[in-house]
């Protein structure tokens, strides 16, 4: 709620800061990504993917009119931007918080299978933040 917040003159380290990140996403009762629209994504990704038909827009329309999604996407954009300096590139970011904002069921061979696919879709609006949302 405090906009003015200053985490570097509070002394939180960048791992205390993404592991309260990761900490809160994890706790709310429905992943960021709903697990609704989780499938129509997969589906979409597919179509996009190399020898893919047109993709659908439906799920990525969807997700830009998630409003916990586009705060996720805006705030690890930025973060992204100053890779040279802290290493974190969009796919990096994207393995680090993709199990958090989908939260798959992973006792399932489909869930299990699409790891890879959910990563891509979350490093996809990482990437193009500023197009999607």
């Amino acid at each position: 709620a405090d906009h003015g917040l200053d985490l570097a003159e509070k002394d939180f380290t960048v791992n205390t800061v993404a592991g309260a990140m990761k900490s809160f996403f994890s706790e709310l009762p429905e992943p960021l990504v709903p697990y609704t629209m989780q499938v129509e994504l997969v589906e979409a990704h597919s179509e996009y993917a190399p020898g893919g038909s047109r993709p659908s827009s439906r799920p990525i329309s969807l997700l830009i009119h998630t409003a916990p999604a586009r705060l996720q996407a805006r705030l690890v954009n930025p973060v992204s931007h100053n890779h040279r300096v802290n290493l974190m590139t969009s796919e990096n970011l994207s393995i680090c918080f993709w199990p958090t904002l989908m939260r798959p069921d992973f006792s399932t061979m489909d869930a299990l299978t699409a790891t890879r696919t959910y990563q891509t879709i979350i490093e996809l609006f990482i990437q193009q933040c500023p197009f999607f949302f």
